[in-house]
């Protein structure tokens, strides 16, 4: 079976941001608090979109 039309499996903000330049330079432009909110929840990315919309999210709520 091909599963090149999967999404990609979620993952550790860590492992992310490593894969992923772009997303990596969005997360460190964030804010520190949000950048530590994010690491301390243990959310798992799938995308940059996703992790844009956590760190969107946690700043609505400060």
């Amino acid at each position: 079976m091909n599963n090149s039309n999967q999404q990609p499996c979620p993952q550790p903000l860590d492992a992310f941001l490593a894969g992923n330049p772009q997303a990596q330079s969005f997360f460190m432009s964030l804010p520190a608090y949000v950048q530590e909110n994010l690491h301390q929840s243990g959310v798992q990315i799938q995308s940059e979109e996703e992790l844009r919309q956590c760190a969107d999210h946690l700043m609505k709520k400060s």
